[in-house]
C-alpha cells in the first residue's frame, strides 16, 4: 500500500515530535499523560514496563529511569560507615521492581527477595526482572506482610499504585481518594514465613507499605530478633488509618536499635533512638496526607 502525501506528512510530524520528546521534557511528560494504552515503556539504566497513568511510580521511571532509588543508596551509604554490608534486600512493597532490580543490576545486593499482594504489579514485576536479567537472583512472594495468614482487602486507587494499601479505618479527614478505592482480595502472611530466605546480619528489610509497616512487623517476631537493618516509610497519614504506630514503636523502640536515621535529611546521619524522637517525628507531620519520610534503624 501506497503512502498519501497526507501519510507522509503524518510520520514526519510524528518523527519530529519523538526526536523532541529526547530533549524537551514537556512533549516527553505530554505522551506519557495522552498515549492511549493500558502499559508503556520507561527506559533508563534500567527497562520497565508500566502502568499507564500511574503518577508515583511509572511516571518517575517514565521520566527519570528512576523512582525512589536514591533512599536505597542513601541507606546503603550510611550502612557502609557503620561497616555493615548488605547481601540480600527483602524489598516489602516491591511494586513493579524500582528499588530491587536495580540494587541488584548495579550490584548493591546479590540476591533480592519480592513482597507485592496486587496481581497486574506482580506480573509487571517478573516480567521487569526477566527484562533486566535479574529473575535468577529474586524470589518473587505475591502475598501482603502481616500478623496472621488471612485474606485481605487491598485497596486500590486510580492512579497511584504506589497508594494500594491493606484497607485500613475510614476517617472524617481522608483526603487521598478514599472513597474511589477499591478492593482486590489477597492472601496475608506473617514475614516470619519465609524466614528460610533471611540471612541473619547481611539483609536489610526495606519497606513501603502504607503505614501498614507496624503491623507487618508484628509478624516477624523470629526475624526481628537479630534486629535486621531496617527502612520503613514514616507515614502517619497511613498509620492512623491503619492503627499501627503503637506497634512500630513498641517494636523499634523496644528492641536492641540504637540509632536512626532519616534518608530525606541534608545530610542523613544517624542520631540516638528514643520513643521522643519518634514521637516528635509524627507530630511533625500533623498527620497530614502529603507528609512522609523514610527512616533506617540499625
Amino acid at each position: 500500500m501506497l503512502l498519501t502525501e497526507q501519510d507522509k506528512g503524518d510520520r514526519f510530524i510524528l518523527h519530529s515530535l519523538f526526536q523532541k520528546r529526547r530533549v524537551n521534557r514537556a512533549t516527553k511528560e505530554a505522551f506519557f499523560y495522552y498515549e492511549d494504552q493500558t502499559l508503556m515503556i520507561a527506559q533508563g539504566k534500567e527497562s520497565y514496563v508500566v502502568v499507564s497513568n500511574d503518577m508515583a511510580v511509572g511516571y518517575p521511571l517514565f521520566m527519570d529511569g528512576e523512582a525512589d532509588f536514591q533512599k536505597f543508596v542513601t541507606a546503603i551509604s550510611l550502612l557502609q560507615k557503620k561497616n555493615i554490608h548488605i547481601r540480600t534486600l527483602w524489598d516489602i512493597g516491591a511494586n513493579v521492581g524500582s528499588i530491587a532490580i536495580p540494587a541488584l543490576r548495579r550490584g548493591f545486593v546479590q540476591k533480592a527477595v519480592a513482597f507485592e499482594p496486587e496481581e497486574q504489579l506482580m506480573r509487571l514485576l517478573r516480567a521487569n526482572a526477566i527484562l533486566n536479567g535479574v529473575d535468577k537472583q529474586m524470589h518473587f512472594h505475591q502475598v501482603a506482610l502481616g500478623e496472621v495468614s488471612s485474606v485481605v482487602d487491598l485497596m486500590m486507587g486510580p492512579g497511584n499504585t504506589g497508594d494500594y494499601r491493606i484497607c485500613g479505618r475510614r476517617l472524617n479527614d481522608d483526603t487521598m481518594g478514599e472513597e474511589e478505592m477499591i478492593p482486590q482480595r489477597v492472601q496475608m502472611r506473617p514475614m516470619d514465613h519465609f524466614v528460610q530466605d533471611f540471612s541473619v546480619g547481611a539483609t536489610l528489610l526495606f519497606m513501603d507499605i502504607q503505614g501498614y509497616e507496624g503491623r507487618a512487623l508484628r509478624g516477624a517476631k523470629r526475624i526481628m530478633n537479630s534486629s535486621p537493618p531496617l527502612v520503613v516509610e514514616f507515614w502517619p497519614y497511613g498509620m492512623k488509618r491503619a492503627e499501627s504506630y503503637p506497634h512500630l514503636k513498641e517494636i523499634i523502640c523496644g528492641g536492641a536499635y540504637t540509632c536512626f536515621a532519616d534518608l530525606a535529611a541534608d545530610p542523613p546521619e544517624f542520631t540516638p533512638l528514643a520513643v521522643k524522637s519518634l514521637d516528635a517525628l509524627y507530630e511533625k507531620s500533623g498527620e497530614r496526607s502529603d507528609w512522609s519520610t523514610d527512616i533506617l534503624f540499625v
